[in-house]
């Protein structure tokens, strides 16, 4: 196994040594721990565990890990579960990749109390190094008092969710440009099925939550496809006009009336129900 690792407090490499044998029930000589600047000549490359640690410039992180276990030495060993591990017996948080999303910046947080939280980290490129920065945490982590604390919207953006109403439809729509009539068709379209389906499930997304924003920003898709549904050619117009009232009707069932419900635009007068409010 292979890991790729960041600790946020800058570990002497005995600590590192004497908490991966522990964490992987092995003896402190089959652990060998090195500099990746220093010399490099002198290490028992034959160790069934070999950690690589470089010093990072002064950030929010402290050390960079490139960790290589053998196989057969600590079972099915995952990258989480060597990071939890870690940030359990070192007593600092340890960071390691979202592999669930494909996108550089996600990362997950494994503290020290053992908890699991998704972060945001931005990499800061200079002349002569790179600096990390943990932007925003989904919880408190108390040794990263400088990230903001907020859902990452990115996250949810990512999450894979089926609409497979709207596919149907769109299998034979044509496609465009982002802002022609049939770029913003496939666009609304998945957008308001998806929403659809989030209330359906009461799936808000990986961590649970939904910001009000997103809520808003699904709802305009709505408004858009109002809209766009007199702008299609007529050979799809009555296909799309299908589509919405099977989404529509569902949009009905999981959430519950406004004051106003006859308005033009009915589907902003409704809201999910109290139980489920998902900010």
């Amino acid at each position: 196994m292979i890991a790729n690792l960041f600790t946020v407090a800058e570990l002497e490499p005995s600590a590192l040594r004497s908490a991966l044998a522990e964490f992987l029930a092995v003896p402190d000589l089959a652990v060998d721990v090195a500099d990746t600047d220093g010399d490099q000549e002198a290490r028992r490359w034959d160790a069934p565990v070999l950690c690589t640690y470089r010093v990072l410039p002064l950030g929010d992180l402290a050390l960079e890990l490139d960790i290589h276990v053998a196989d057969g030495t600590a079972g099915a060993l995952t990258e989480t579960g060597l990071a939890q591990g870690l940030a359990v017996r070192t007593a600092t948080s340890v960071l390691h990749p979202a592999l669930d999303l494909d996108l550089p910046s996600a990362y997950w947080v494994a503290t020290a109390d053992g908890r699991a939280v998704r972060c945001r980290l931005e990499a800061i490129d200079s002349d002569e190094d790179t600096t990390y920065r943990v932007d925003v945490v989904e919880e408190k982590v108390a040794d990263l008092p400088r990230a903001r604390v907020e859902v990452l919207p990115e996250v949810i953006e990512y999450e894979h969710i089926a609409t497979p109403v709207s596919d149907a439809f769109l299998a034979t729509y044509p496609t465009g440009t982002t802002a022609s009539v049939e770029g913003r068709v496939h666009y609304c379209l998945r957008v308001w099925e998806r929403l659809v389906q989030r209330l359906a499930t009461a799936q808000w997304g990986p961590a649970g939550r939904y910001d009000r924003a997103l809520f808003q920003r699904d709802l305009r898709a709505r408004d858009d496809l109002a809209q766009l549904v007199t702008e299609v050619d007529d050979d799809h117009a009555e296909g799309l006009r299908t589509v919405l009232a099977h989404l529509d009707a569902d949009f009905r069932t999981w959430t519950e009336p406004g004051a106003q419900e006859e308005t033009a635009r009915w589907w902003r007068q409704r809201t999910p129900s109290p139980r489920s409010i998902p900010w």
